[in-house]
């Protein structure tokens, strides 16, 4: 499971350039355990960022706010469950 993580990981490096970590992914995934048990997991935490820090880039903003964050994360789920379960 962890190599997958890492493979996912350097596959966001690629496709923009965003040096995803593993501080940042456990940061995440302690986001998603207290606030959304349900649907935690290391594979998607790392799909959430990889998809929020493209979004970012996309709307060139780099300081969202956290209503921004919660909003996006609740879309990002059910986006997330229809394309992986």
């Amino acid at each position: 499971m962890l190599n997958d993580i890492i493979d996912l990981m350097k596959k966001v490096d690629d496709q923009i350039g965003y040096d995803l970590n593993e501080a940042d992914v456990d940061a995440v995934l302690r986001y998603m355990e207290l606030n959304d048990p349900e649907h935690a997991s290391p594979e998607r935490a790392v799909r959430f960022l990889a998809t929020w820090k493209k979004n970012l880039r996309e709307r060139d903003i780099n300081s969202p706010l956290e209503s921004e964050l919660d909003k996006f994360y609740k879309q990002f789920i059910e986006d997330d469950l229809k394309k992986h379960e």
